[in-house]
C-alpha cells in the first residue's frame, strides 16, 4: 500500500465513511455538514464528495460499523391487528 492510501487517523476515516454513506442515502449537503461537524479537513471533504472515483476503499470494519441501513417502514393500517 502506498503512503497516500495508509490511514493513520482512524476517527477521520470512520467519519468520512459515514459521510459517504450519508451522501448515498440522503444528500451531499447533509454529508458535508456531518463531516464538518466531525472536523474532517475541508480538502478531504471536497475530495471525497467532488471526486468519488478517487475515494479510498473502506476497510471491512468500516463497511460493517459505518453502515447506514433504512429502518423498517411502519405497518400500514391493513397490517395492524386489533
Amino acid at each position: 500500500m502506498n503512503e497516500r492510501q495508509k490511514r493513520s487517523d482512524i476517527g477521520t476515516a470512520k467519519a468520512v465513511a459515514r459521510g459517504v454513506n450519508i451522501e448515498s442515502v440522503r444528500n451531499r449537503a447533509l454529508a458535508q455538514k456531518y463531516m464538518e461537524y466531525r472536523r474532517v479537513p475541508s480538502d478531504v471533504i471536497a475530495r471525497v464528495l467532488d471526486k468519488p472515483l478517487l475515494r479510498r476503499a473502506p476497510s471491512t470494519d468500516q463497511l460493517v460499523s459505518e453502515a447506514i441501513t433504512p429502518s423498517d417502514a411502519p405497518p400500514t393500517t391493513d397490517e395492524v391487528e386489533d
